[in-house]
């Protein structure tokens, strides 16, 4: 299994890990992008993210961070990872305007900008990036083609 699988089955972005773990959010993108191996890592980075992940520090080991084969520049070709672990005002923020949408409902413009703010608002209050922000925003407002396998 690779470390993005794993966090995608287990529902929680790589921030809301560096949060709940107390690993430094540099060390979790170094670990992510297959800069640092996890079996290099020193025990007490490990048992950290096994107690996070609920998971054996043992299996968490075996689990595969090499970076994607033809992956140069060092970040993930799929960008899906950014819409999981969303806070649940965000979620419904998100879900009511998918289904305004699929209703065209007259009031979209509405729910357009219920969902702007609740991006706005969890950056601010840090609990999503501007990396997150700037996906939603473009797959969701601006109508721009989220690439998610670059």
């Amino acid at each position: 299994m690779r470390f993005e699988q794993l966090l995608r089955e287990k529902d929680i972005s790589r921030y809301a890990l560096s949060k709940t773990s107390g690993v430094p959010w540099a060390t979790l993108a170094d670990i992510y992008n297959g800069k640092t191996r996890l079996e290099r890592c020193n025990a007490a980075t490990l048992l950290k993210l096994s107690k996070a992940l609920d998971m054996p520090p043992e299996e968490l080991v075996m689990v595969d961070n090499r970076p994607h084969p033809g992956n140069t520049n060092g970040k993930p070709s799929d960008k899906t990872y950014l819409e999981t672990g969303l806070p649940p005002s965000l979620q419904t923020a998100i879900d009511d305007y998918l289904h305004g949408e699929k209703e065209r409902v007259l009031h979209l413009d509405c729910l357009s900008d219920e969902l702007y703010g609740a991006i706005n608002s969890n950056l601010w209050s840090s609990t999503i990036t501007e990396e997150q922000a700037d996906y939603l925003r473009k797959k969701y407002l601006y109508g721009t083609e989220v690439n998610t396998d670059d």
